[in-house]
């Protein structure tokens, strides 16, 4: 990809050290990137830049270098025009080796309705909302960011139904000062939307979990580590054994769950063994815990690992939450942090296949009846059952509904060199056809809800270049920053 100045910046830039930009020849591109475009991984990975402002956003390519700055405008006619503090005049960027674009800060979601449905599509696109209504040939959802938004029904591959809805306690990390660090020697430091840490320590923070808690993030590494993870605790900045709590132990080998009891001491609850992270440096997480039914969950990647269960009932009054590295080599990095209630359910007990020629429904009374959905409407499902009989079903009755394979739409197998995948706060995300990204708002064209238009500040991050794997460092950097053809 080539790096092009705008048509007001023909000369280049070399910073002195008084970081005054001062018009030179065409050395500019081997300046910005020796300054500002770093490995994602490496001890210094931040480009260093001063200014009366810091950059809000982050633009990653796909070999992993990353440059700060800010988004002058964004569109797939013009790519991306970008402004670095210590450029005099935004440069402009092909689209075509970007990997992800960081926009804003993870701030609390003003919505006066909660989720109450997750909805999932064929093409992988997840989004949290309300049923409005159903028939055969289309769905009305409505959603916080995007208010009304019709679709084909042919769309779907399924919505669940969430008991408790779907309410968002934290997004982050936004920094570092919100969270409590342990006393003495502490590793832990924050930078570009990271917790990271290079050795021991141990940082907490109060949510104010009451009767239950998902806590998902993702986790990136390049040395074994133990990862422990205390849960419902109000000690946050120690290793806490005079107070209930919960404490998972991760490694790539395994994971180990623990029940801290007063008077009691710590009594391991179960272990298991696993295989899933031996060839990879970077994961996602999810811990869950449900108060009610003292029932614990482990997925990694969207995936079960394994389920717990507190025999003694749920024995933990905390409200916080503490993250702990316990070997003294260890590096790595926790990033896009999302905590939410959990109304127990476990996806691994709901997941079957519809069939090819009916819609099925999973009943909170483990009941799996085959069929055709009629129509959702007024709370109620119309459903023939068996394609003969027609009943009527209160929706509180049902946690998910999977459409038959027969009608679905298949998703191309190559994506448009336009298609983005947008990641909503609070979670869920939507892949359509760029238009353009300004202050205000983000454009598109989606195949299944047609024109779009969210407000910008609902973005989180943006996605390029669906269809590519990364590229190594080494090979990718010549696209990036192609001398020859400056002028």
């Amino acid at each position: 990809m080539n790096a092009e100045v705008c048509p007001s910046q023909k000369a280049i830039l070399r910073c002195s050290r008084s970081s005054r930009c001062l018009p030179t020849g065409p050395i500019i591109w081997l300046s910005v990137v020796l300054l500002c475009c770093t490995p994602l991984r490496g001890q210094n990975n931040q480009d260093t830049v001063t200014g009366n402002e810091s950059p809000k956003h982050i633009m990653e390519f796909l070999d992993g270098s990353y440059l700060h700055g800010d988004v002058e405008q964004l569109s797939a006619e013009n790519g991306l025009d970008w402004q670095h503090p210590l450029a005099a005049n935004p440069m402009r960027f092909n689209l075509d080796n970007l990997s992800r674009l960081r926009l804003n800060a993870s701030n609390s979601i003003a919505s006066e309705v909660q989720p109450e449905c997750r909805f999932e599509f064929v093409n992988g696109d997840l989004i949290y909302g309300n049923l409005q209504r159903l028939s055969r040939e289309e769905v009305s959802l409505k959603t916080w960011f995007g208010g009304e938004m019709n679709t084909s029904r042919a769309a779907l591959r399924r919505i669940a139904f969430l008991k408790s809805g779907y309410k968002v306690i934290y997004e982050g990390p936004n920094g570092i000062d919100d969270w409590m660090l342990g006393q003495g020697q502490n590793g832990w430091t924050y930078a570009d939307g990271r917790l990271r840490i290079k050795n021991r320590g141990v940082l907490g923070r109060n949510f104010q979990l009451k009767d239950s808690c998902n806590l998902s993030f993702d986790l990136e590494w390049d040395q074994p580590f133990q990862l422990s993870i205390t849960m419902f605790t109000d000690t946050l900045n120690r290793f806490d054994y005079r107070q209930g709590s919960y404490i998972f132990f991760l490694s790539p080998q395994f994971v180990s769950f623990q029940r801290v009891q007063p008077g009691t001491g710590v009594l391991t609850l179960g272990q298991v063994r696993m295989d899933q992270l031996s060839n990879v440096s970077k994961a996602r997480f999810s811990i869950r815990a449900h108060r009610e039914t003292s029932k614990f969950a482990v997925y990694i990647n969207d995936q079960l690992v394994s389920t717990f269960r507190d025999n003694r009932g749920f024995v933990a009054e905390g409200k916080g939450i503490s993250l702990a590295s316990q070997l003294s080599a260890s590096s790595f990095a926790v990033s896009d942090m999302l905590v939410t209630e959990w109304d127990g359910t476990d996806e691994s007990d709901l997941s079957f296949e519809a069939t090819e020629s009916s819609d099925v429904l999973h009943l909170i009374n483990q009941d799996k009846p085959k069929g055709d959905v009629v129509q959702i409407l007024d709370q109620k499902i119309h459903f023939k059952l068996r394609k003969e009989r027609d009943i009527r079903i209160p929706l509180e009755r049902i946690k998910q509904i999977h459409f038959t394979a027969e009608d679905q739409q298949k998703p191309p197998a190559e994506k448009s060199t336009d298609r983005i995948r947008a990641h909503f706060a609070g979670g869920g995300s939507l892949s359509f056809d760029l238009v353009s990204l300004n202050e205000k708002n983000l454009q598109g064209n989606s195949e299944h809800f047609g024109e779009l238009s969210f407000t910008s500040s609902a973005i989180r991050q943006i996605e390029f270049n669906l269809n590519h794997q990364s590229r190594k460092h080494d090979q990718a950097a010549d696209t990036y920053w192609n001398m020859e053809n400056q002028p």
